[in-house]
């Protein structure tokens, strides 16, 4: 009995887990002193299932951190953020962290 109460638990707790993901890609663009930030994030409840935070690093300083309680759609967080005066050759990075599991990474040099 103690067996099979266990396999049960096991069961539920990897079930769980199934349905948690980081975002598939992060997508940058960086325009007239703008960072927009789109983490590809497809999940049923964007209130309960959503990036948590987005990590912003531009030459491996952090320079925000964005604290988020909901996806902004079912499909993925988009999200702008003004970063002026960066140089030609800085290099952006933004991880984004699934509420539920994991975190991914997007990078670009500024042009």
């Amino acid at each position: 009995m103690k067996k099979i109460i266990l396999t049960i638990v096991a069961i539920f707790i990897a079930s769980s887990f199934v349905s948690a993901h980081p975002a598939k890609k992060v997508n940058l663009t960086y325009k007239n002193g703008v960072l927009k930030i789109e983490a590809v994030h497809g999940v049923k409840d964007p209130a309960k299932h959503y990036i948590k935070t987005l990590q912003i690093k531009v030459d491996d300083k952090v320079v925000k951190e964005i604290n988020l309680d909901k996806q902004s759609s079912s499909l993925s967080e988009v999200t702008e953020v003004s970063l002026p005066g960066l140089k030609k050759g800085a290099k952006i990075k933004v991880k984004s962290t699934c509420s539920q599991f994991g975190s991914k990474q997007g990078k670009l040099t500024v042009e």
